[in-house]
């Protein structure tokens, strides 16, 4: 997950704080002229975002209606938005709760013309199992982990086309590194980062088998008895003995990830299609692609993640002028413009950025193909012990254990994960 997501699982695109308001916001009021103010709660971090303001000014100026956006601090927005629905005040949109069991006593179902225009893989993919789609899509990209790459790197180093199986990836690691370029940089510090690794290897663990998750959730199957898991790892901490890593990998920042592959000084990183952004920042000339983490059988999945969902509170009494605002927010014209400023690849079928860089545009080839998957943490009815997992990848690139240890760590992991929720079978 990205560093600044929080346990909402929406990302830093999705809106745009203006200014540092009080988290104290009362209920919604309709002034004498009928028209209403709508509070938006917000983390601190999403703000900034080009487009977004300028498509809240003209609801606003259409319908006479005000958006109150409420920032709150990143570290502290899952628990202040649950005290504001708790309270039945304060809040008419916020994001998460995503895992919520009785969506329906905190948010309404989300309805508009937009449904029809989601690619139908993301329309199936929000849509519940009782036919309620729990939150109105954001305007942001959606985004998917794998490799991305400098271009002109591999393209110095000879490589001439992707790689499609782990020997060809490791083969072009070793050209690069021949070349005189630290072929793959891993960001170890953050922690959250190597977990973009195994977001990656995962989606084609369940390209592989559909019903992994609800085998891993009822604990009908080890992780290290997942076909290729082995391998994959395998790859990985060979990719780390052979030097075709950096050095530093466990002291490494994401920052520093970003602004070397920008720059040139590596080959590719694996993480997800939000680092476009920070990468294009630190060099806007900078020529990256993004593919797929090859699968241990030679064949790869897209992990897309689900779009964000925006909620409207199921006290507020601006809830008809709510989501209003929001169906206002992806409407063609105003979604087009927002993707304009933030180049991404979209939930909606009319709506493709017009200026999408290589690794954009590489996504949005392989969403068009069709045929993703969800990732596991989106899928996955047990919350990933994540810090554990964090902690076995360190273990692991630092060569302090095997492949086999590094499986036993995930399955323990696993293990008291599926017992705290209580989950069956565990």
């Amino acid at each position: 997950m990205h560093k600044t997501r929080i346990a909402t699982a929406v990302s830093a695109a999705a809106v745009i704080a203006v200014a540092a308001t009080a988290c104290s916001g009362s209920d919604t009021t309709a002034g004498s002229d009928g028209h209403v103010t709508i509070t938006y709660m917000l983390p601190t971090s999403w703000a900034g975002v080009p487009g977004f303001q300028e498509n809240v000014d003209l609801w606003e100026k259409q319908t006479g209606n005000t958006v109150k956006l409420t920032p709150v601090p990143d570290a502290n927005y899952d628990s202040l938005v649950q005290a504001r629905l708790a309270a039945k005040s304060g809040v008419d949109v916020f994001a998460g709760q995503d895992t919520a069991k009785d969506k329906a006593a905190i948010m309404k179902p989300a309805t508009g013309p937009w449904i029809q225009r989601l690619s139908p893989d993301i329309r199936k993919a929000i849509t519940s199992a009782d036919g309620k789609i729990w939150g109105t899509p954001s305007a942001d990209g959606v985004n998917a982990t794998g490799v991305i790459y400098n271009k002109d790197v591999f393209a110095k180093a000879g490589i001439t086309t992707t790689p499609t199986t782990l020997a060809e990836f490791e083969a072009d690691l070793k050209k690069v590194k021949t070349a005189g370029v630290t072929p793959l940089f891993l960001a170890g510090k953050d922690g959250w980062t190597l977990l973009q690794h195994r977001s990656a290897a995962n989606a084609d663990f369940l390209g592989a088998d559909p019903q992994l998750a609800s085998k891993l959730d009822s604990n009908k199957i080890k992780w290290n008895e997942i076909p290729g898991f082995t391998q994959e790892y395998e790859a990985l901490a060979g990719w780390a003995e052979q030097g075709l890593t950096n050095g530093d990998v466990l002291t490494a920042t994401y920052d520093a990830s970003t602004t070397a592959i920008a720059t040139g000084k590596t080959g590719a990183i694996i993480n997800g299609t939000w680092a476009l952004g920070a990468i294009a920042k630190a060099n806007p000339k900078a020529n990256i692609g993004y593919f797929l983490l090859p699968g241990a059988d030679g064949k790869s999945t897209l992990g897309l993640q689900r779009p964000n969902l925006l909620k409207v509170a199921t006290f507020s009494k601006a809830g008809k002028q709510a989501q209003d605002f929001l169906n206002f927010m992806i409407a063609q014209p105003q979604a087009q413009k927002f993707l304009d400023a933030n180049p991404g690849v979209s939930a909606f079928t009319d709506v493709k950025a017009t200026k999408a860089s290589g690794g954009v545009a590489d996504l949005q080839k392989l969403v068009d193909q069709g045929g993703f998957v969800l990732p596991l943490d989106q899928q996955s009815a047990i919350p990933q012990p994540q810090d554990d997992l964090i902690a076995a990848y360190q273990e692991l690139l630092g060569k302090r254990i095997d492949v086999a240890k590094f499986g036993e760590l995930n399955q323990k992991a696993w293990q008291n994960a599926g017992n705290k929720a209580g989950a069956a079978g565990f």
